[in-house]
């Protein structure tokens, strides 16, 4: 088990035994470690490993998997402990890779995961207590953070005038968000996030949940990672209405989609841009233009945010990229 955390190594050993076969996988946007691991009997795990920085997540991700494994399907927690969770083992199969491979299958599988989205809206109180709920507050310092991280840093942005018109804007927006109906959200309910085991969809990752907009779910399922490429827009158009009639959702449910989908963008350019100036994961980066394409869309859709298009960049500078990526590769 070299290169593995000694706590972690000690933990496995005394909850699974010693002969012990590890496969490290890659990451996410989180400091958390993710290993698939074989026992001698044969039986296949997940383990993630908790930092001290992520302990407090672990907590709430046992927390989050007793209030909704009996309403969403979710992989089983075999064991946990201080440091780590091991789960039971959903494949490498993701709902997101699906879409490239077999698309017309991972079409029929966006419905199942609107069913999941409409089902896990519905779960029980105890699941909305974990997290607080979104405030305007969250939603601007979101959007705050894009403003440091892709307009000034990725950007190079450094017009006061232009800076602080953004911020008005901003607000605007976040108050409109945060004026939404609320239900139970997962807040990164993405096709990363979701594994596929022939039809069935297990759903990761959900331990920041929390009360939030109706429609926060679905504009990260269809929107999230450049997947309305594949989609397309027909079928995006189809799939909100489909998630309009299994939510029982009325009237302006379109609107607050793209009124949700815009904030969520403007946040996730900055997410991204953050992820490869902070931590050198400049892969990320790939995820940009697409986004990017849907603030566009959004704007279109919205016309009262339309001097956001003159305000936001949407092109990196160079120099400011190549200096980010200096400063990655150095690190």
């Amino acid at each position: 088990m070299t290169g593995m955390p000694p706590e972690l190594e000690h933990y496995l050993r005394e909850s699974l035994g010693e002969r012990l076969e590890i496969e490290p996988l890659a990451g996410d946007a989180s400091t958390r470690a993710y290993y698939r691991i074989r026992t001698s009997s044969g039986d296949r795990f997940m383990v993630a490993y908790y930092p001290d920085s992520e302990r407090e997540a672990l907590g709430r991700f046992v927390q989050a998997w007793e209030a909704i494994s009996h309403h969403a399907p979710v992989p089983r927690i075999v064991h946990h402990g201080a440091c780590a969770i091991v789960q039971q083992d959903v494949g490498d199969v993701t709902l997101f890779e699906l879409l490239e491979t077999d698309p017309q299958r991972a079409l029929k599988l966006y419905r199942r995961a609107i069913d999941l989205v409409a089902a896990f809206q519905k779960s029980p109180a105890a699941a909305s207590r974990i997290n607080p709920p979104f405030t305007t507050n969250q939603f601007f310092t979101e959007l705050a953070m894009t403003r440091e991280f892709w307009v000034e840093r990725m950007c190079g942005e450094s017009d006061p005038a232009i800076l602080e018109k953004l911020d008005p804007l901003f607000l605007t927006l976040a108050e409109a968000v945060a004026s939404h109906p609320y239900v139970l959200c997962h807040r990164d309910f993405h096709g990363q996030n979701l594994h596929v085991i022939k039809d069935d969809i297990y759903l990761i990752d959900y331990q920041d949940l929390r009360m939030g907009p109706d429609t926060y779910d679905l504009a990260s399922l269809l929107r999230d990672r450049g997947v309305a490429r594949a989609l397309g827009e027909d079928a995006e158009r189809d799939l909100i209405e489909y998630y309009r009639g299994r939510a029982k959702r009325g009237e302006g449910t379109v609107e607050r989609y793209y009124e949700t989908l815009l904030q969520r963008s403007i946040k996730i350019v900055g997410t991204f841009a953050k992820q490869s100036i902070t931590r050198g994961r400049h892969h990320y980066l790939a995820y940009i233009p697409p986004t990017l394409e849907s603030i566009r869309l959004c704007i279109g859709q919205l016309p009262r945010y339309r001097e956001l298009l003159d305000l936001f960049p949407t092109e990196p500078s160079l120099e400011a990229r190549a200096a980010v990526q200096k400063e990655g590769a150095s690190a």
